[in-house]
Parts: structure tokens; C-alpha cells; sequence
């Protein structure tokens, strides 16, 4: 009989890229192989993180740490680096993983990104008071957006005659006006996610930050997307004319197809919302943060 030979190929913790691609993601199973890496190296080195439940094992590990571990851009020495992060976290005697058993930024930098590890770490995770506040803040803003036009109170929304019925406090708004900003704010996250940013609470006198202007239009793009779906899905129709009271609206057109008119100004709004976005952070304690670079589009 002949002998077979072969080879396991055993993939490490690092999202496997195309050759020349360093943004290529066609490797969505990597964050399964962390976990299951990271599961095993905890069992090892730090048993005591997990409790006994029923029929389960169930591993005791703040939210923001797991985070990190699992979507860290790139592990410099594969498995042993995740050990050894792990294995310089001061996990003697505690039952939890908590952000404060992690290494300092310098040795997490042997092993990994230090920043874009604690920045992971530290990313918001929107809770309900944190959403309105930013939901204020952007109503605020849009508000201000329009009193800048020369927009007024009215009981009906004339563009002709400047007249808005949301220029009123956010919680004089109708509920559905109300979520509709909430929807907005939540958002913001797909955005920064999109463009390699991540939202963290601000440090003292940090300066907000402001989005390159190279990718701008991609990031208003998706804020025109978001709120077309958003009107679609509530039952708004494209009306040459926009009648607020009958759910008509007269920019419920693909952006492509916004950027054959000559009047730029839907395009307009939703590229300054994007400016808008690290002033809006900074008004509530919040920053972005730089995970990787961004990659125009061609």
C-alpha cells in the first residue's frame, strides 16, 4: 500500500489577507479561532475565570476586554502573542477579567497596537441616558443648521416660507421625531466603524476630532442611506414637493441621484451632519479614536 502524505494548514489568530491586500476581509472566521484560542489560553493560565453553571462553563470577562482580544487588528506574533497578553494581565486571585487586569500600552505594544487594544477596550457601548443625551445634542445641532437658513417655528414644514415644525425643544417632539434622532445617533457608530474610527470618552482638553475630507462623501453617503431607509420604512413616498403632514419628500432618491441635480443642498446637509459628528461627541465627553488607516475608494 502506498503511504499518504499531507499537511494540516492550522491558521493562527490573525485575519488571513490576500497577498498585496492589507484591507482585504475575506477571512470572517477569524474572530471564531480568537475565541476559541482565547477560551483555551484562559482555561490554562487562568482557570478560576470561569464558574461552574449548570451544564456550562461560563468565563467571567469584561465586555470591552473581550472586545479587544477578538477585534484587535493584528496579533505581531500570532498565538503567543495572545498568550502573553493574557499571561502579563494580573489575573492572580480574581474571579473577573476586568479592564484593570490588562497590561499598560507599552506591553501590549510588544504583542500587539497598544492604543487600538485599549481604545477596543474603552469603546462605547450607547446606554439608554448616553443615547438621548446624544440625541439632544444632534437635535440641538440640527436646529442650529437651520436657524443659520433663516428657518423659524412653524406649525407646518414651508421650505418656501422658512417655516419647520421640529424647531422645538426635543422633548416637545412627536415620539417618532424623537427616535428618529435616536436612530440617527446610533448611526454614528457605523460610520466611525466604516471609516476606521472608534468612539472613546475624551481625555482633558482633547481637541475634537474632524474627518478627512477625502472620505467625506462616503460617509455622507451612508447618512443619506440610513435616513432614506429610515423614511421608506415609516411610510414616506418621493414627492416633487416635500409635504411633512402627508409623508412626501422630494429627496427620497438614491445619492447618485442627488449629485445630478444643480441644488447641492440635500447632499449638503448630510456632509455637514458628518463634520458635525466630533463636536456633537465632544459636546457629551466623547472623542474618536484612529484604528487603522482608511482606504479611498477608486
Amino acid at each position: 500500500m502506498s503511504r499518504l502524505k499531507g499537511y494540516v494548514d492550522i491558521k493562527g489568530p490573525n485575519r488571513q489577507r490576500v497577498e498585496l491586500d492589507e484591507d482585504d476581509v475575506s477571512d470572517p472566521y477569524f474572530v471564531i479561532r480568537r475565541a476559541i484560542l482565547l477560551r483555551s489560553i484562559l482555561k490554562r493560565i487562568a482557570g478560576q475565570l470561569f464558574e461552574k453553571v449548570e451544564s456550562k462553563e461560563v468565563l467571567h470577562i469584561d465586555q470591552g476586554v473581550l472586545r479587544a482580544f477578538l477585534q484587535t487588528d493584528e496579533y505581531k506574533h500570532g498565538a503567543r502573542s495572545m498568550e502573553a497578553i493574557v499571561a502579563m494581565s494580573q489575573l492572580a486571585g480574581k474571579t473577573k477579567y476586568e479592564r484593570s487586569c490588562l497590561p499598560p500600552e507599552a506591553q501590549l505594544d510588544l504583542h500587539a497596537d497598544g492604543q487600538e487594544f485599549l481604545s477596543l477596550v474603552q469603546q462605547i457601548e450607547l446606554s439608554n441616558e448616553t443615547l438621548d443625551k446624544l440625541a439632544i445634542l444632534f437635535h440641538i445641532y440640527f436646529c442650529a443648521q437651520l436657524e443659520k437658513q433663516g428657518y423659524v417655528y412653524g406649525e407646518e414644514t414651508d421650505d418656501k416660507a422658512k417655516t419647520h415644525s421640529s424647531l422645538k425643544d426635543f422633548y416637545d417632539l412627536p415620539d417618532n421625531e424623537q427616535e428618529q434622532n435616536r436612530d440617527t445617533v446610533r448611526h454614528i457608530h457605523d460610520k466611525l466603524t466604516a471609516s476606521g474610527y472608534i468612539m472613546v470618552p475624551a481625555r482633558s482638553n482633547e481637541q475634537p476630532f474632524e474627518f478627512p475630507g477625502t472620505f467625506l462623501d462616503e460617509l455622507a453617503k451612508m447618512e443619506h442611506e440610513r435616513w432614506m431607509a429610515m423614511k421608506l420604512a415609516a411610510g414616506w413616498q418621493l414627492a416633487p414637493k416635500t409635504v411633512k403632514s402627508k409623508k412626501l419628500h422630494a429627496d427620497l432618491v438614491s445619492w447618485e441621484e442627488l449629485e445630478k441635480r444643480s441644488d447641492t443642498t440635500a447632499q449638503d446637509k448630510d456632509r455637514d451632519f458628518v463634520r458635525a459628528i466630533p463636536g456633537i461627541l465632544a459636546k457629551a465627553g466623547y472623542t474618536v479614536v484612529k484604528l487603522r488607516p482608511m482606504k479611498a475608494e477608486h
